[in-house]
């Protein structure tokens, strides 16, 4: 069979610029030091990079909000050292200011310098790191510690409620904690908060650090007013709140009006509360103790008008907040009661444990995001090899391919003047 001279040219032509297309491609991985540029070129190995690149990413993420959460903790070790000695320079002035040896004017002076030192801890616990409030809990648009006067003395309020109402630093507003991934498997509890387990926090509840409530406090439901009809009262164990109902018969004795309450307190809350059949005290069986609150209220969606309980709670003993029992110490510096500020100071002193035990908290998570960031570290060399792997040329493969091209156009081109068809041109002299 006789094969036409330009389709041998044709051919030749083809193989002679695809061997020269492959040699070009060889010499550019080599010096891009890429193992290829389109995804098409091979797609299994590109699939495998865009997940080691996702990886990569991640990382990036978790080492950047790492880094964010190191630094919101030294700040946050710094804000609670400097408020631990501030407690300590209280304790001092306190012990001062309560000998008898200060008249009431140089007393009133030392009451002024504990009142700064409320107002520095106020100051400390409203800084702001990383655009947070760190000690707001999850709120970051307002100040979250302030300080009001009021006909009896200084009071100390966390977003807005005062220090001393709640024995559960949970109950304040906004008391709930910010969350950062940091790449421990970021997930949701049952209740659809992130679970704690699975991430860093990254804001505190500064009523928790710093103390709320008083020393005690008590709940009374004064049986002996409890007229015959029917009663609603919204009861919160902690956070754990519930609506009870029932109804008490005419003539009814204090101790069958106990235990009408004790029944429909012991089926919201399991018998975990109870009231006392003769002085109507709410009792607390709740592991950890937490506050109970007890108001009136009506059923929801309306209905008939319930008859109104009288509830008493009583709060008794020193505040169990750092910067509202600073600033009643030094108003009882400047009452002159000298027995009260020396009762003051051993209170603060045994504040100063919890401050401690913040600080030690701290000291722990900090190691825990130290670990963290070698992992991380650790784990991005790997993903970077691996990268590294998939992606990029390899040199000694690319020399050797491009000296065999090389040799191969070459040996093309010298049977190229076989091929080719001699023209006039190859017989002139």
């Amino acid at each position: 069979m006789r094969i036409a001279g330009g389709t041998i040219l044709r051919r030749y032509m083809h193989n002679l610029e695809r061997n020269m297309d492959n040699k070009n491609r060889e010499e550019n991985k080599l010096y891009s030091g890429r193992g290829f540029n389109r995804a098409s070129e091979n797609p299994i190995v590109a699939a495998r990079a865009l997940r080691v690149r996702k990886a990569i990413s991640d990382i990036n993420i978790y080492q950047d909000n790492l880094k964010t959460a190191n630094m919101i903790y030294e700040n946050a070790e710094s804000s609670v050292m400097k408020v631990s000695a501030l407690i300590q320079s209280t304790y001092e002035h306190l012990i001062k200011g309560a000998h008898g040896s200060l008249n009431s004017d140089d007393a009133g002076i030392v009451a002024e310098s504990i009142d700064k030192f409320a107002e520095e801890m106020v100051q400390l616990m409203n800084i702001v790191v990383a655009d947070r409030r760190i000690f707001g809990g999850v709120n970051n648009a307002n100040r979250a510690f302030s300080i009001s006067d009021s006909p009896t003395g200084k009071i100390a309020y966390y977003h807005g409620v005062a220090l001393n109402r709640h024995q559960d630093p949970t109950l304040y507003p906004y008391s709930g904690v910010s969350y950062a991934d940091i790449g421990i498997g970021l997930g949701m509890g049952r209740d659809g908060r992130i679970d704690p387990q699975s991430a860093i926090p990254i804001t505190f509840n500064g009523a928790k650090i710093l103390g709320s409530g008083l020393d005690n406090k008590t709940t009374v439901i004064n049986l002996d007013t409890l007229e015959d009809g029917d009663y609603s009262l919204d009861v919160s164990v902690g956070a754990n709140r519930r609506t009870i109902t029932f109804t008490i018969p005419p003539a009814s004795t204090v101790e069958q009006k106990a235990t009408i309450i004790n029944n429909a307190l012991g089926a919201a809350f399991s018998n975990q509360i109870s009231i006392g059949a003769e002085s109507g005290l709410i009792n607390n069986h709740v592991a950890g103790n937490p506050e109970i609150t007890i108001v009136n209220t009506p059923l929801e969606g309306g209905g008939p008008l319930f008859a109104q309980a009288t509830i008493l709670d009583s709060a008794s003993g020193f505040s169990s907040n750092v910067i509202q029992l600073v600033l009643d110490s030094a108003q009882a510096l400047r009452n002159d009661d000298r027995l009260l500020a020396a009762q003051f100071a051993d209170a603060l002193f045994a504040l100063q444990t919890n401050v401690s035990l913040t600080l030690a908290e701290i000291g722990n998570m900090q190691e825990f995001i130290e670990f963290n960031l070698e992992r991380t570290t650790n784990n991005m060399m790997s993903l970077l090899e691996q990268q590294k792997d998939l992606e990029a040329s390899k040199p000694e493969e690319q020399i050797t391919m491009i000296k065999v091209l090389e040799a191969l156009f070459g040996a093309q081109l010298q049977m190229g003047a076989n091929l080719i068809p001699m023209s006039i041109f190859n017989f002139i002299n």
